[in-house]
């Protein structure tokens, strides 16, 4: 699956049917040992077609009413639930945070990270050249569990790869200049070449409906059926090459009232988004539909759903309306953590342990130098609350089953 294979005296054996959440996220009260196995990043299963958005008129669409989803009930692990045995509890909880960096801090400071097991993501800045690809072969030499590597790549302005492998339309020229299948098959080209360079998950497509502050070309357009057709093609196209697409930002960021980056936007209603903006994500990732996709949380404020809290901090968003009722089951990323919709309003810690209550499997933290803090401090709040230190376990246990990773740890390092 990674594209080094772990060095090192400490292997994980291929994960073999482990179970995984269905519906409640790791919130729900226990596994369920009959659900589908989170699968493996890279092994997507092409999404079928669908018929168009709105073509149903949203007769059939799931109810608007939403189930609040309590924010951290107790898990139990049960006998068939993957063993962590071989790494300790700092380093399991590391594979929950995905620290954002450039490619001169990634030999500087992401590459002891990795050798101490501490670096479980990590998420790619600027515009990287050709030393990316040896400077990410020592970080996965250097750990023995592999790390998630992520970036950026919509096209446009937000491409973190352009100067390696060349610059991609936006979304918004891409919808008006090409059709979905002519779309499908760049991406599969692309995604291979970012496959290459040790990159295995994609933040995009964008799914947003509309060109919001902080959207504006990045979204495929304001038809819902418009950008399902185009995130589709993205998707499997990323899907075919071996490449985790991550949809973002749910539930829809289209019609916010501002650029999240700097304070937290209002959107409307969730009445009214499930009339528009949920409508891509209950076509793309709804009921199982795509096996191998993440979905990324946006920092919102949703009148009837998550009020003034913001959705990336939401139980009723993640837990209730992502998991329950759209049915999503794959991994779930927040938006960068350090951004001004929750550092203008929350403290930064305590929200990206608001975060996991919420559902959230992946936190992605502004830098390197946040890890260490950030695993000190859910450290010390698993130590407070049992709770939340086996809803912590089962989220690590599903990022390490989405890397293909370890049931049993031999040996110790």
């Amino acid at each position: 699956m990674f594209s080094k294979a772990v060095a090192h005296a400490v292997r994980c054996l291929a994960l073999v049917g482990v179970p995984i959440l269905l519906a409640g996220g790791c919130g729900s009260a226990e596994p369920d040992a009959s659900a589908v196995p989170t699968p493996e990043i890279g092994a997507a299963t092409l999404l079928p077609a669908t018929p168009s958005v709105g073509s149903s008129g949203g007769d059939s669409g799931p109810s608007t009413a939403v189930e609040v989803v309590p924010s951290v009930p107790v898990p139990t692990v049960t006998p068939s639930a993957p063993s962590m045995s071989c790494l300790s509890q700092r380093q399991r909880f590391a594979q929950l945070l995905l620290p954002l960096a450039t490619q001169p801090e990634l030999m500087a400071a992401a590459l002891p990270l990795a050798a101490s097991g501490d670096l479980g993501g990590l998420g790619l800045l600027g515009f990287p050249d050709e030393g990316l690809v040896p400077a990410l072969a020592a970080i996965q030499n250097a750990t023995f569990v592999p790390v998630l590597v992520a970036s950026d790549e919509e096209g446009g302005a937000v491409q973190r790869l352009a100067n390696l492998l060349g610059p991609l339309p936006s979304a918004a020229v891409t919808a008006t200049t090409t059709t979905p299948e002519q779309t499908r098959l760049t991406w599969v080209e692309y995604g291979s070449r970012v496959k290459q360079l040790g990159i295995d998950v994609v933040f995009g497509p964008v799914l947003d409906v509309g060109a919001a502050p902080g959207i504006g070309n990045r979204s495929f357009g304001s038809d819902p059926a418009l950008v399902t057709e185009f995130g589709r093609a993205v998707g499997d196209g990323l899907a075919e090459a071996g490449v985790m697409p991550v949809f973002k930002h749910f539930p829809g960021h289209g019609r916010a009232s501002q650029d999240s980056h700097l304070g937290l936007p209002l959107v409307p209603s969730i009445e009214e988004l499930w009339a528009s903006d949920l409508l891509p994500y209950v076509e793309l990732v709804g009921d199982h539909r795509r096996d191998g996709a993440g979905v990324m949380v946006g920092h919102l404020s949703v009148p009837g759903l998550s009020g003034d809290l913001p959705t990336s901090l939401s139980p009723e968003t993640i837990n209730g309306l992502l998991r329950n009722q759209i049915g999503f089951d794959g991994l779930v990323f927040t938006d960068a953590m350090n951004m001004g919709a929750i550092v203008e309003n929350y403290g930064f810690l305590d929200a990206i342990v608001r975060a996991f209550n919420a559902g959230a499997d992946i936190a992605i933290l502004g830098s390197l130098a946040d890890v260490e803090p950030v695993l000190d401090h859910l450290a010390a709040a698993a130590a407070a609350d049992p709770g939340l230190e086996a809803l912590l376990e089962l989220r690590a246990m599903r990022v390490l089953a989405a890397k293909g990773q370890a049931e049993i740890c031999v040996g110790a390092r």
